[in-house]
């Protein structure tokens, strides 16, 4: 009716003996021979020996002349935007563009200053190079028509300036 509950001694021999039992079958599976393995790698062997026509299917079996592929990181172009001149039409023969120029703005910060391509809605980074100087990071250009606007606040009023690059080459 009432039967004894298992005391802690005989826990740990019956779980004792279910380790040994795994343990020694998993010591003679690390130990035995890799017969049937070998005799598939055999197998294997002398087929692709029968038919030597079966090449990777990655590599093509007509000829192709390497061509090389310029990386569009090196067509970039820097662009100086001085005090005069940052409004107009520029054209550039790359897939990437660089600003460099003198903040004539007094009153605004390099860190104020926020440039956009508005044609892809990239932000670009404006970094302080000291003495009211600053330079952007790559920007990227779509093919076409680009439009760059400089923004600041100056005296409490949003101002935006648009420079319009025509990019010839991605």
């Amino acid at each position: 009716m009432f039967k004894r509950a298992a005391s802690e001694v005989q826990f740990i021999a019956i779980t004792f003996v279910l380790v040994l039992l795994l343990g020694a079958r998993t010591f003679a599976s690390l130990t035995e021979e890799d017969a049937p393995v070998q005799a598939e790698q055999q197998t294997a062997t002398t087929v692709l020996a029968k038919d030597s026509n079966r090449r990777p299917a990655s590599i093509p079996t007509t000829t192709v002349a390497p061509q090389k592929i310029g990386s569009s990181l090196h067509e970039s172009a820097d662009v100086d935007l001085n005090c005069k001149g940052k409004t107009g039409q520029l054209e550039v023969n790359a897939g990437y563009i660089q600003f460099k120029g003198k903040n004539c703005t007094t009153g605004v910060s390099v860190g104020q200053i926020q440039i956009v391509n508005k044609s892809n809605g990239y932000t670009a980074s404006v970094f302080d190079r000291g003495s009211d100087r600053y330079q952007t990071d790559l920007i990227q250009l779509q093919p076409g028509q680009n439009e760059i606007a400089i923004r600041y606040e100056k005296a409490g009023r949003k101002v935006e300036e648009i420079v319009r690059i025509s990019s010839t080459k991605i």
